[in-house]
């Protein structure tokens, strides 16, 4: 604790910074975002005296008076006085204190925040929003909104809001609401005289370019799919010139991991397991959640994502409850809900998902050296719907003399059946233009929306003689490839060009080693959205004959998977002596031997 006392001297009543150290030294039980995020404040109060370069300041009383204004409300499931508990004292704190000399505004402008359900955060964020719309700046024409996937969606965030406004107008500030005329009705609160409103909004359906909000909160975000990202970007847009506006995203996490808050989530824990904050200093991040899906059977852990278990009046209802819960889903088969929503863990919560989501976060790795790599190449092809892919499987022994497979892709986007490249985003909720900027992707220019195949074969080539690549083997699915194949097989006879039947008895083997493998640890990739989502999107069917892999829709692409398994149908035999290749006829008595093989076996047979 010595290591603090200087920091305790100079704040010595910041509910922040007392939460901060309990959960550093483990007197608070909590995750290891949550730690890396306690850290961050503790870090930055030192930055304020020991980083020239750090331009923020930190102001206890502005976080004391938001946090007195708290206790003025009504806890809303229980009608007793709310008295915020110390996890939520901690949010208060460093949202409303830390600040910005420069702009006279908040620090952080886009602000996550993510705990299991039933942990308080709406009614949280519903005293931060009415603390604003009263006193916030500026002093007039602030706008604030409350938006999710649909207007029911904003009902209790905003309820709060007004339940409580009705009883402070009624009391403490009886006065300020005779002077002010604060109004509201069913979907809006306004201050007039102050130019000052407070909406709800449908992701789905309100417009939001024409208001320039002050403080945004998006509540439920892992609801909101792909064709809500635009929603989202036009209220933030309307912000950028503006130092004061803030944008909070609140949500337990989601089901489907095709969404843009799970988008968010890996690209902040990123920055957070690295505890490399100064690339989002002006993001503040905080996600209670558990550590490992095994403690489902530990309630002792709980409070990790449920931090108001920190309260000992809570903790014997929620883990009771919690418990009755768990055991519930896990006799349904359903365990995945639980992890889900009273966990705060990310999950495929398909029935017949192929791979979880754990096995395909952990396989991402920073870089891979392709050049001069035996690689095995899957193509799936299709010009007007589904996507073009190019899958490269590269066989590596690792430093640990493990085997592995690396995996990489290059996908082309046809627009013929959406017209734009925003639709064809909101179809298949996928962020295809990121996914292109990052490299792993082209989208069409052609003007009828097709893929061009003679790009396809070029940049193909290109990348192979580029890197250098030996070329095992070329697998395509047989009954769809364009004139890619055809004019590879016509150049370059010294590739190994096998076509593979789509059919389980064929994919079968595949399918199960790429799944296996996962489960080993054993495979990696770079970190490509549009190959997490082909992954994820993965649905087992099966028959007498085995398994494959399908989607439960047709927006879900899976292209870059099939792609995949194709190369694998040779590719999984690299380190053993099987094989799927028939060999050819030949009258060489040497068979289809290669040059090296011819060679070896002279120097082994006829050296002295």
């Amino acid at each position: 604790m010595r290591q603090f006392t200087e920091l305790k001297k100079r704040y010595p009543n910041d509910p922040a910074l007392a939460y901060a150290i309990d959960v550093v030294t483990g007197k608070v039980l909590a995750g290891e975002k949550m730690k890396q995020a306690c850290k961050r404040h503790i870090n930055d109060l030192k930055r304020i005296e020991d980083d020239d370069d750090f331009i923020y300041v930190y102001d206890v009383d502005e976080a004391q008076k938001i946090i007195e204004f708290a206790t003025l409300l009504k806890d809303v499931s229980s009608g007793e006085q709310f008295n915020p508990s110390p996890y939520q004292r901690f949010i208060f704190a460093v949202i409303q204190g830390w600040r910005n000399p420069e702009t006279k505004g908040m620090r952080f402008k886009n602000i996550f925040i993510s705990m299991a359900r039933t942990n308080g955060k709406t009614q949280l964020l519903s005293a931060y929003a009415l603390y604003n719309f009263l006193f916030g700046f500026p002093k007039i024409n602030r706008r604030l909104a409350v938006t999710s996937i649909d207007i029911a969606h904003t009902s209790n965030l905003y309820k709060y809001m007004t339940f409580n406004w009705s009883q402070l107008s009624d009391g403490v500030f009886s006065k300020l609401a005779r002077k002010w005329g604060v109004e509201f009705n069913r979907n809006e609160m306004r201050i007039d005289s102050q130019s000052t409103a407070m909406k709800r909004l449908s992701a789905q359906g309100s417009p939001s370019d024409s208001d320039h909000y002050t403080t945004g909160i998006v509540d439920e975000y892992h609801l909101l799919g792909e064709g809500q990202r635009e929603f989202v970007n036009s209220m933030t847009s309307g912000m950028v010139n503006n130092p004061l506006a803030q944008m909070f995203f609140i949500s337990t996490a989601g089901l489907d991991p095709n969404s843009p808050m799970y988008a968010d989530y890996r690209r902040y824990a990123k920055y957070l397991e690295n505890g490399d904050w100064q690339h989002i200093d002006k993001d503040l991040v905080l996600i209670w959640e558990q550590d490992d899906k095994d403690e489902a059977y530990m309630p002792e852990t709980w409070v990790k994502s449920n931090p108001l278990m920190e309260l000992p009046s809570m903790r014997k209802n929620l883990t009771e409850g919690m418990i009755t819960e768990r055991d519930s889903k896990a006799s349904q088969g359903k365990l995945s809900d639980f992890i889900v929503k009273n966990m705060n863990m990310w999950q495929n919560a398909k029935s017949n998902a192929y791979l979880p989501v754990d096995l395909v976060e952990n396989a991402v790795i920073d870089e891979f050296d392709v050049f001069g790599r035996d690689v095995y190449i899957g193509f799936d092809y299709s010009q007007t719907n589904d996507d073009t892919a190019l899958a490269f499987v590269f066989p590596y022994q690792a430093a640990d003399g493990s085997y592995k497979y690396h995996l990489y892709q290059h996908s082309w986007i046809p627009l013929t059946k959406v017209g734009t490249i925003e639709a064809k985003e909101q179809r298949d909720n996928i962020n295809y233009r990121d996914v292109e900027e990052k490299g792993f992707a082209t989208i069409t220019r052609d003007r009828f929306g097709l893929i061009d195949e003679d790009e396809v074969f070029n940049w193909l080539l290109n990348f192979i003689e580029t890197n250098e690549l030996n070329v095992k083997a070329i697998l395509y699915d047989q009954w769809g490839t364009g004139r890619v194949i055809r004019r590879l097989d016509e150049i370059k006879d010294e590739y190994l060009i096998i076509p593979v039947r789509q059919g389980i008895k064929s994919l079968n083997e595949p399918t199960k080693f790429l799944q296996t493998t996962f489960i080993k640890h054993n495979i990696t990739m770079l970190d490509d959205n549009a190959m997490q989502q082909a992954l994820i999107n993965s649905v087992v069917v099966s028959d007498n004959n085995g398994i494959k892999i399908d989607k439960n829709t047709n927006s879900q692409k899976i292209d870059i998977v099939d792609a995949i398994i194709d190369a694998l149908y040779e590719g999984q035999f690299y380190f053993t002596d099987f094989t799927n290749v028939d060999e050819k006829p030949t009258k060489s008595p040497f068979g289809n031997m290669s040059d090296d093989e011819i060679s070896d076996y002279f120097i082994n047979d006829f050296s002295f």
